[in-house]
């Protein structure tokens, strides 16, 4: 399995930094616990040393990258922390080498964008800004309105691609001197972390299908059957819902060649089958299955809810890998 794996992915990640517009401002936690008449040292206080909508717009983008990049990877390693334990950006997601081309093009499309509305929004008008603030700001936290060379300079956008490296060859590596006891508990911790890693891989893909699966469920649970009506209390999925769960077997597929996984294997499987059978209860057309699966015989509906709570028993293993392991 790892073989596969290791060959061929690629880990990437998103990292931006950012100027921070909100400042603490202890006159204002003063003066906020005297007008409340609360201890001084319970109060904090913050300002806004801009309009937040602005910070708003550009945040949007972001999002929308994170959103992508989430949707064509799967997750590798969490946040991580530094010495001081705070949290660290540095989220590691695990990168099919077949799309990589597009995935640089939209991410760049993405940075793009962010830096258009950066320019737009915050660039353009930071001497108004500024000036502005001597009024909004009664002449308060001007040292915070720093040169635009300066405040270009704190925004940054990063998008990183590398190697996906396998840590269990770290015993191989001829940089390391040191007693075989250390290298051998070196040798173990990697091992364990890397397969934590691709359990998790494994088992947010299972996540992703227990979601769309239990959605479907709750769909036919909530049915209503309403005579001469099959829109009201109707919640059962129209065609695009049964192609975004065919769609997740194509995505098992993509991913169970290096992550490989009987049960999601079988799982897939199982949601073509089911697939192929909505459409046929619609001559072809998923389209027309919904108002077969709507009709006032219920068995057709209990047939379908069985099938998918089998997908979810047969998924059920792989969210359970990374306590297998462990356990």
């Amino acid at each position: 399995m790892t073989g596969k794996l290791f060959e061929s992915f690629l880990l990437t990640g998103l990292n931006i930094r950012k100027y921070g517009h909100i400042k603490t401002c202890k006159e204002l936690a003063q003066e906020g616990a005297k007008a409340l008449t609360i201890d001084e040292d319970r109060a904090k206080g913050a300002v806004a040393i801009l309009d937040e909508t602005i910070f708003r717009k550009i945040a949007k983008v972001e999002a929308r990258a994170r959103n992508y990049m989430k949707r064509v990877t799967v997750p590798w390693s969490s946040s991580r922390n530094n010495e001081n334990g705070s949290r660290i950006s540095g989220n590691e997601y695990l990168l099919r080498p077949d799309i990589l081309v597009d995935y640089e093009k939209n991410m760049t499309k993405f940075r793009q964008e962010w830096e258009e509305v950066l320019e737009k929004e915050l660039f353009s008008k930071w001497d108004r800004f500024r000036s502005e603030a001597l009024t909004d700001l009664n002449g308060m936290f001007q040292e915070h309105f720093i040169p635009l060379d300066e405040l270009r300079k704190r925004w940054e956008w990063k998008v990183w691609i590398k190697p996906l490296l396998d840590q269990s060859n770290i015993a191989n590596d001829v940089r390391i001197k040191a007693p075989q006891e250390v290298i051998d508990r070196a040798v173990a911790e990697a091992g364990q972390q890397q397969a934590e890693r691709i359990s998790n891989a494994v088992g947010s893909i299972a996540d992703s299908v227990m979601k769309e699966v239990r959605e479907i469920v709750d769909g036919i649970d909530s049915f209503v059957y309403h005579d001469g009506d099959s829109r009201t209390g109707n919640h059962l999925p129209k065609a695009k819902g049964w192609e975004k769960l065919e769609r997740m077997a194509e995505r098992i597929d993509q991913w169970t060649q290096a992550l490989d996984d009987q049960s999601l294997t079988d799982a897939a499987s199982q949601i073509r089958d089911l697939v192929a059978e909505i459409r046929q209860l619609g001559d072809g057309s998923l389209k027309d299955a919904r108002a077969v699966l709507s009709g006032e015989d219920d068995s057709k509906r209990q047939n379908v809810r069985k099938k998918l709570t089998d997908i979810q028993d047969t998924t059920a293993p792989a969210m359970n890998r990374l306590e297998d392991f462990l356990g």
